[in-house]
């Protein structure tokens, strides 16, 4: 009796272990990049190092790959009975191939979900902000360093500088006839937690990008509600989402994004309608400083995000022959005068690994000192700055006005 309890147990506990799943996942991806004016070399696809590495010599730091950012996490799901479900997914922020670094943290997804078959899902914690949920599909060449739409501020991704929303509480629909519904909430008082939002509790609002004018403080924050929607039916997809502004300024408003795409076979091609929450040009706080941000674009931050003002049109196509998957990404930003075009191609060696080539070319962009910092003057007078401290990377040379990156690499996700 004691050893068929035993043998019961341990069947129980085999059983209940086949009903949850842990899964290892990531992207590597490492390039040779050039950009107009700087050195070439692995991942170095930004004109600017931060301040930690000053003193380092460092000229490539976390995440500046070709494609996207280097990752690997942690995901997995217990079946709870009755078509209900719980998960939870950890995925690291930075890990660079050309430089080793281990300062990992679980900064792109740190959180937990529960689900239902029949009502879909309900997701608490760090994640994908639902605009980029929705909205980065669209680009075809997976948003990387050349990327037409980030560089110019008109990518799902750029949406408040950053693809990824804490404290998000974020509702997805289960499929229903080709159409899924999402709802997200970022409460009034998790505004202090993020730097998206705000400084420490109390303090003067301060966005990631240096945003002039704003001097709201934490008495005009406002809950910041998403709602979207994908459509998708044969070849046509259709796709919404508004995001509301979480501050009274006249800095910011709701950005929007809107997209349709058609599978014409040979080719896939779509159109993009972007509004950034954050504003080209605006009358600052106190309404006497007007600023405009004509010819800001990526590669003129001192700091690793790249501009994020305006608002515009993006265009993309791709056409597969083969293995080999040819594409154009072309962006143009009404608000600050700066269009981009990226040429790329993607050859699949296998369902996870791909060679890749890509070469982006800016107009209508301002030129870059080569002591250009943001922390002495904003907009479009920093971009011409000759004071400062030098941040651009190992302190080498101006990036000219209208540059060129271009890249060729490898990715590999697992």
């Amino acid at each position: 009796m004691k050893k068929t309890l035993v043998a019961l147990a341990a069947l129980a506990s085999v059983s209940a272990f086949a009903q949850s799943t842990v899964e290892i996942y990531g992207t590597l991806d490492i390039s040779q990049v050039k950009v107009s004016g700087q050195q070439a070399g692995l991942n170095n696809t930004n004109s600017a190092y931060p301040v930690s590495q000053s003193s380092t010599g460092l000229a490539n730091t976390f995440a500046r790959q070709g494609t996207s950012t280097n990752n690997m996490g942690f995901r997995g799901k217990e079946d709870l009975g009755g078509g209900m479900y719980a998960g939870f997914n950890l995925q690291t922020g930075g890990l660079d191939l050309s430089t080793g670094s281990p300062a990992l943290a679980f900064s792109r997804e740190s959180n937990l979900s529960i689900g239902s078959n029949s009502w879909g899902e309900l997701k608490i914690g760090r994640s994908s902000s639902t605009v980029c949920s929705i909205g980065c599909q669209f680009d075809y060449n997976f948003i990387g360093a050349g990327s037409a739409g980030a560089n110019t501020g008109l990518s799902a991704a750029s949406f408040r500088a950053s693809s990824r929303r804490s404290d998000q509480i974020e509702f997805k629909s289960l499929n229903m006839n080709g159409l899924t519904v999402y709802g997200s909430l970022v409460q009034r008082g998790d505004m202090n937690a993020d730097s998206s939002f705000a400084t420490n509790a109390g303090a003067a609002y301060k966005s990631t990008t240096s945003v002039d004018g704003t001097s709201t403080t934490v008495s005009d924050y406002k809950n910041m509600t998403t709602l979207g929607a994908v459509y998708t039916q044969g070849p046509l997809k259709i796709a919404a989402v508004v995001e509301s502004a979480s501050v009274n300024s006249a800095a910011f408003r709701s950005g929007t994004f809107v997209a349709a795409e058609y599978d014409f076979g040979m080719f896939t091609a779509n159109v993009q309608s972007i509004v950034n929450p954050y504003k080209a040009s605006y009358v600052a706080d106190n309404a006497t400083t007007t600023t405009s941000y004509t010819g800001y674009y990526g590669l003129t931050t001192a700091n690793t995000t790249p501009a994020t003002y305006g608002a515009g049109t993006v265009v993309g196509f791709k056409m597969p022959v083969g293995p080999t998957t040819y594409g154009v990404m072309y962006a143009n930003n009404t608000e600050t005068g700066v269009k981009a075009t990226e040429l790329f191609v993607q050859y699949a060696l296998s369902k996870r690994t791909t060679l890749f080539a890509y070469n982006t070319k800016f107009s209508g962009a301002a030129a870059i000192s080569a002591n250009y910092t943001n922390s002495t003057a904003s907009g479009a007078a920093a971009i011409g700055a000759a004071s400062g401290t030098t941040s651009q990377v190992l302190g080498l040379g101006a990036v000219p006005a209208d540059p060129t990156i271009f890249a060729f690499g490898i990715r590999h996700t697992f």
